[in-house]
């Protein structure tokens, strides 16, 4: 059993993948039905703009946008790609850094095999063969 303490409320509570209790994600659940709302709307609001309409924690906004669960109508200056700044609509990434994210982890994966630098027959580390041969087993 996991126990955490919220990161809301500071309440102790039992994790189950949230890292809000449940009241709290209940309440976050209502202001994002709220927050979804005025954007549906008013889609060229901006994130000050709703927070201040709404009376709304730009953090709970910013996280529901860094979620994927809203997204802006146009890219703003108040939300930007946490890699290289430029302004998007949702997510953590602008298209160019995912694309740029997926390419260089599939370069990673694709690379020949191998065993790793220094790493032989004659190295430091223990292999189970040669450990079951020594032994007598087959």
């Amino acid at each position: 059993m996991d126990i955490r303490n919220c990161r809301r409320c500071d309440r102790i509570y039992q994790h189950r993948g949230s890292k809000y209790c449940p009241n709290c994600m209940l309440e976050l659940d209502e202001i994002f039905v709220k927050v979804r709302d005025y954007i549906y709307d008013n889609p060229n609001a901006t994130v000050l703009e709703v927070s201040e309409a709404l009376d709304v924690e730009e953090n709970i906004i910013l996280e529901f946008l860094k979620e994927g669960r809203l997204e802006l109508s146009s890219p703003g200056l108040d939300y930007l790609c946490e890699r290289c700044e430029k302004p998007i609509t949702t997510g953590r990434y602008c298209n160019d850094c995912i694309q740029e994210l997926d390419r260089g982890m599939r370069e990673g994966l694709e690379a020949p095999g191998g065993s790793p630098r220094g790493l032989g027959k004659d190295s430091n580390r223990m292999y189970t063969a040669d450990l079951r041969r020594r032994r007598g087993f087959k």
